[in-house]
């Protein structure tokens, strides 16, 4: 689905709420004879000031948590989903913390005080980091971690730990989500170089026959490529069908006639499903294997293009390493190997600097490194920083994967077990912000659908269920009154927090152009001429479907993040208001239909500027061609983005231009996102801590 990336040229953006649902539970025993001053810890929310004047907390309770399915891999190193996450940041801590707002706090150890939203909050974490840019261009980064900080089975953390963890990521073998290894660490290279993966050697030496070589054996060859011909692509199919579950079946099963339950029970639902989700035709009796066939021949047997426009995010190669595990992802010596990272310079037991060849404005919010257990996940005696030993066999990962379904940690809590769909975890009485409040702690799998009415029956006691009008009214019907019933009453207490993403419409460059040439300014000025009647109908669209649960932003970035533009800034200007000459198109005190209409006149100069032809006489363009924008409202009109495209399109109309509003089932809105078919839409992101959304 990544394939959004490829098409954004420019977007329109909107910033969400989602809502944070939950029951009352009675407040846990907390020594009334401490004393000290308190502030919210951003990992637990307890109330506690590291030290010896931290509250004495007697935890008790349960609570449950009301979540998606998991994806089972609950490793810091190795997590492959959002709500895997979840449960690895309960038992998990990260040398560094983040305020409200994503920005990094630069003094944990000693704490301190950000301003958010008119209230001061004092932060702490596990440890500082000091930022040094150097003459030479060089960048350092001093690390000082706590040095009370013990995992929960009692054994005090180092700086050793965080090492250990460093040198997993970066490992030539590493194959999970973190990307350190693509900063500009000093040595990153080097170290990497002259290792790869057994697996990736058999694939680089192609499929013409095994010769004979010390990297791996005939029996090997033939293993892995047996696999990869018979086997992957059944596998590649299936990743697309498992993603479609995750993602979409508690919303669109009804898009096959069945429900959420009816195709979770059945393999050729879920594999029905899964094509028509991914915009391809299923027969009956079709297997992942069968879908596999397809999706080459709607590429006219290109397997290469197959796999890079239809993957739902491994190819073949990785599935088949991944398949035939350990023997084939144990790296091979392939050329010459640095034998450490000079970058990464261990300074004392409780110190480190990291040294990068240059300044990377992104490096800062991968400093919060990992605090892995170095006994538990690697071998102690397998470490030894002066020797270039790491706690494990370079290129061999298999001990650190092992403990991805008994993980250990130094976080709030202890990951206990994993049984019928529910994580179990206890509170860690080592955690070094003192022990959480509430003992016992439950992540169960459910759907969004049944979160509101799974605490309303005291199944759940909290939950995060996307907000929608459907979901207030069930808030409020189980406080007392369908219409106008509180949000927050006796049975439901409903927090709205903003979300770290926003909506959007996208236009395709590649698609909407004047003579095939995406970049000229006439192509620019044709996509200009659409987005500036899109924009500044926004305003009275989003207001009238959210009301205050939305607001318009005018750069792409959610205003959850510190690094959001504000209007107080210099330069800060509305999106789309400035017409072909770089002049205002709006000034104060304009009503709607007047920004509507001096929107309109800007899009006929963007127009023209783009050398399409204007009836002076009639007040209309001969000439522009038609375009089409899809909204995946399901075919229902209800969509945000719905109304702003009507308006758009009506306006658009007057003066003689055809925009096509098509809202589409999802189905058929990602075919022609994937296909690169789709000439505007609209869609959506979600942002990480980091703010830089150009990576997007």
């Amino acid at each position: 689905m990544s394939k959004l990336t490829k098409l954004l040229a420019l977007a329109l953006v909107l910033v969400m709420v989602f809502s944070i649902v939950a029951c009352t539970r009675k407040d846990p025993t907390v020594d009334p004879t401490t004393t000290g001053e308190t502030s919210a810890n951003p990992e637990t929310g307890a109330e506690t000031k590291p030290g010896d004047d931290k509250p004495v907390v007697v935890p008790e309770g349960t609570m449950v948590y009301a979540t998606s399915t998991f994806g089972r891999k609950f490793s810091p190193f190795f997590y492959t989903t959002a709500y895997d996450v979840e449960v690895v940041n309960m038992f998990t801590g990260y040398l560094l913390a983040s305020d409200r707002g994503g920005a990094v706090i630069y003094n944990g150890i000693e704490g301190e005080t950000v301003t958010y939203n008119g209230t001061d909050y004092t932060y702490y974490g596990m440890g500082n980091v000091e930022v040094v840019q150097n003459t030479d261009g060089t960048v350092d980064y001093k690390l000082t971690m706590r040095d009370d900080v013990t995992f929960s089975d009692g054994v005090k953390a180092t700086i050793d730990d965080v090492i250990f963890g460093i040198y997993v990521l970066a490992d030539p073998t590493y194959d999970g989500s973190s990307t350190i290894y693509a900063l500009p660490i000093e040595g990153m290279a080097e170290y990497r170089a002259g290792m790869d993966s057994r697996g990736n050697v058999i694939f680089a030496a192609g499929n013409n026959g095994y010769t004979a070589n010390d990297l791996y054996t005939e029996e090997q060859y033939n293993k892995f490529w047996d696999y990869y011909n018979n086997n992957a692509g059944a596998d590649f199919a299936q990743e697309i069908i498992d993603y479609c579950m995750s993602k979409y079946v508690d919303s669109y099963a009804s898009e096959i006639g069945s429900t959420p339950d009816e195709i979770r029970a059945s393999t050729d639902l879920q594999v029905k499903f899964g094509m028509t989700m991914w915009g391809f035709e299923y027969e009956d009796g079709d297997t992942a294997a069968d879908y596999w066939n397809k999706i080459v021949a709607g590429y006219e047997g290109d397997t290469a293009t197959a796999e890079s426009k239809e993957s739902a995010g491994s190819d073949r190669r990785g599935l088949t390493i991944a398949a035939l595990g350990a023997e084939f992802e144990a790296g091979v010596s392939t050329g010459e190997s640095a034998p450490n990272i000079t970058g990464i310079v261990r300074t004392g037991d409780y110190t480190l600097t990291v040294h990068m060849t240059e300044y990377d404005a992104t490096a800062i919010y991968n400093m919060g490194f990992i605090v892995a257990p170095l006994h538990h996940y690697g071998d102690k005696d397998a470490y030894d920083y002066a020797n270039n030993k790491f706690g494990f066999t370079k290129g061999d990962l298999s001990g650190v994967k092992a403990k991805t379904t008994d993980p250990l940690g130094c976080g709030p809590y202890i990951y206990q077990s994993f049984e019928n769909g529910t994580v179990t975890f206890k509170a860690n009485t080592e955690y070094f912000l003192g022990t959480p409040h509430i003992e016992t702690v439950l992540f169960k799998e459910s759907v969004d659908s049944d979160y509101v009415p799974g605490i309303e029956a005291g199944n759940f006691d909290i939950a995060v269920p996307s907000i929608s009008d459907a979901t207030l009214t069930a808030i409020k019907k189980a406080n007392g009154d369908k219409d106008n019933g509180p949000i927050v009453g006796d049975t439901i207490t409903t927090v709205l927090v903003d979300y770290r993403g926003y909506g959007y419409i996208g236009i395709n460059a590649d698609l909407v152009n004047v003579n095939g040439e995406p970049g000229s300014d006439a192509s620019k000025a044709l996509r200009k001429g659409y987005m500036t009647l899109l924009a500044v109908h926004r305003d009275t669209v989003i207001n009238s479907y959210y009301g205050d649960r939305a607001a318009v932003i005018q750069y792409p970035i959610s205003n959850t993040s510190w690094a959001a533009p504000q209007p107080a800034d210099a330069g800060y200007k509305i999106a789309y208001s400035t017409d072909a000459e770089g002049k205002a198109i709006y000034t104060d005190g304009m009503t709607d239909e007047q920004k509507y209409e001096a929107a309109l006149q800007a899009a006929i100069g963007y127009f023209k500027a783009a050398g399409y032809t204007f009836d002076e006489a009639t007040g209309k363009f001969t000439d522009v061609p038609t375009y089409e924008i899809l909204i995946p409202g399901q075919g229902e009109q209800d969509h945000p983005a719905y109304g702003v495209a009507i308006a758009a399109s009506e306006q658009l109309e007057s003066i003689g231009i055809t925009l096509q509003v098509n809202d589409v089932v999802t189905s058929v809105w990602n075919s022609a996102l994937e296909g690169n078919t789709a000439t505007m839409w609209a869609a959506a992101w979600q942002a990480s801590v980091d703010p830089d959304m150009t990576q997007v």
